[in-house]
């Protein structure tokens, strides 16, 4: 059954109210999803900090991104009515609803903290496995697909150890 928890995790422009989410990566164990988001015309916000820890230049994101539209669309059908699980429910939250009300469209899921998921004692492992597999070196920081592993990763260990 924890194989079937979709993990979402959200790369963006910056760290402010009027930055935009600029990378999505969802998986659940046996399914996985990333795309570049083509930054609408409103989306002007842009951090270099950001940048730095992303690695991924603005450029990119115009010569590489899919539009909002089409990225709203594809999640809403790969997850229906799902409950999916972010390690950052607030600021993925924020990026996701900057994507929905951009692209017009409802979104269908519904985004959980992993607090939800996990007891007091499984949010330990769970803590205590992501900083183990992000020392690793097998998986690129601040990448969304390559977070959703990770966490992902350590909510499964977190409910088997």
């Amino acid at each position: 059954m924890q194989k079937a928890i979709w993990v979402v995790d959200i790369e963006a422009s910056g760290l402010s109210p009027t930055s935009y989410p600029i990378e999505v990566g969802i998986v659940n164990g046996q399914r996985e999803y990333q795309r570049l988001i083509s930054p609408a015309q409103s989306w002007k916000h842009w951090s270099p900090k950001s940048e730095e820890l992303h690695g991924i230049p603005r450029r990119q994101l115009y010569s590489e991104g899919t539009t909002p539209i089409e990225v709203a669309g594809e999640l809403n059908s790969m997850l229906g009515d799902s409950t999916v699980f972010s390690d950052h429910g607030d600021w993925d939250s924020f990026w996701l609803q900057r994507l929905y009300d951009c692209a017009g469209i409802k979104q269908t899921f519904t985004l959980a903290d992993i607090t939800t998921l996990l007891d007091e004692c499984q949010m330990r492992r769970f803590a205590t496995t992501l900083d183990k597999l992000r020392k690793t070196g097998n998986y690129r920081a601040h990448r969304a697909l390559d977070d959703a592993r990770v966490i992902h990763s350590a909510v499964f260990s977190a409910f088997t150890s």
